[in-house]
């Protein structure tokens, strides 16, 4: 062990076993003074060191040890539970005269304050490691793995707008071949659009494990999201089976934006919108009407949320579906991941350095010959 862990330790049984001992140990600590007696008050910090801060809140033998002490006395004595250990401090911090010693009242205020930054720091610090640690885990409720669908290039990309986001993607491996595709966006920000992304998710695969009707699975998956969340959130959704044995594309839009498909001949390229389904879930009980397209070879689809439509430059200006819609028209013969990086290059290109205010999610598919 550290020096430093070997003090604590012999004090920490001396404290209950030789008091006197105890005492006399600190009393040399204290008059050696330096790093070693910050480190070893810094360490005294949980509940289970009462003893160890009441020992240390009764040795000052004159001013001058009670001065050395106060910046710790002080941060203790505002989180101090034990009644006899937090007397012991108001009894040191008493016998100082703050109103005579203008010096003595500085270096009250300045300790105060610097236990108020520390608490603030600390707290932020933990803050932040929350933060990064439902980072780690929703960025593996998406898709970790792309189930193989004969003559289809297909992938997705989710770039949240803070730490966690509230869009949503998935690919779901069906009997038979077939690719179940999700993409939704929760109402709100942060924590809360998160949590119920999740849900959704879960909602949603739990969903299409037993039902084999899209309808019926959606209006399920907007009861159970209902059930779950408070009653002013809800998300939109589109889903759709695609199955490569005969290129349908059955699907429900729930109040998402209609996704696009290009379809390109000799001489033009013609754009058609998935809008069939209904409402968004999560709010009240509705039917919904499943939608169905025969894709071709060389088809392109797009699926997306607002974030990549309402990117925004440093004018307030959106980039806009007409943009999304030429751009994709330029990726012809790209791969779907090539595709989703020069849509997010060419929204990035727009904004100009305008900041992301909304969660970004692309889901390309392209269908091969």
């Amino acid at each position: 062990m550290k020096p430093r862990e070997i003090l604590y330790e012999k004090l920490r049984h001396l404290v209950v076993e030789d008091p006197r001992e105890a005492r006399r140990l600190f009393h040399q600590l204290l008059d050696s003074g330096g790093p070693a007696l910050d480190q070893f008050l810094g360490s005294i910090s949980s509940p289970s060191d009462g003893r160890l801060r009441q020992l240390v809140a009764n040795a000052p033998r004159n001013h001058r040890d009670r001065e050395r002490l106060i910046p710790h006395l002080i941060a203790w004595q505002e989180s101090e539970t034990d009644e006899f250990t937090q007397r012991a401090i108001s009894h040191t911090l008493d016998a100082l005269d703050v109103r005579s010693n203008a010096q003595t009242a500085l270096a009250l205020e300045v300790a105060r304050l610097t236990t108020s930054i520390g608490r603030e720091m600390a707290q932020r610090e933990r803050l932040n490691r929350e933060l990064e640690i439902a980072q780690e885990v929703q960025a593996h409720l998406f898709p970790q793995y792309l189930p193989p669908v004969a003559a289809l290039d297909y992938c997705g990309q989710c770039r949240p707008a803070r730490e966690i986001g509230g869009d949503y993607y998935d690919f779901l491996e069906l009997p038979e071949g077939r690719l179940g595709i999700a993409i939704g966006d929760v109402s709100g920000k942060g924590i809360g659009a998160a949590l119920l992304m999740a849900s959704l998710e879960a909602s949603l695969r739990a969903q299409a494990a037993v039902r084999h009707e899209l309808v019926d699975l959606i209006k399920q998956v907007s009861r159970l999201v209902c059930e779950a969340s408070s009653t002013n959130r809800y998300a939109t959704l589109f889903y759709a089976e695609y199955d490569p044995r005969s290129l349908q594309l059955s699907y429900v839009n729930a109040g998402h934006n209609p996704p696009i498909v290009l379809r390109h001949s000799a001489t033009a390229c013609e754009v058609m919108r998935l809008e069939t389904g209904g409402p968004v879930v999560g709010l009240l009980r509705h039917s919904y009407q499943q939608g169905g397209f025969l894709l071709r070879t060389g088809d392109q689809i797009v699926l997306f949320t607002d974030g990549i439509s309402e990117s925004m430059n440093v004018h307030d200006e959106e980039w806009g579906e007409n943009r999304l819609i030429e751009c994709v028209k330029n990726c012809r013969g790209l791969s779907a991941h090539e595709t989703i990086a020069r849509i997010l290059a060419a929204t990035d290109a727009f904004s100009a350095g305008a900041s992301q205010h909304d969660d970004m999610t692309l889901v390309v598919l392209r269908v091969l010959v």
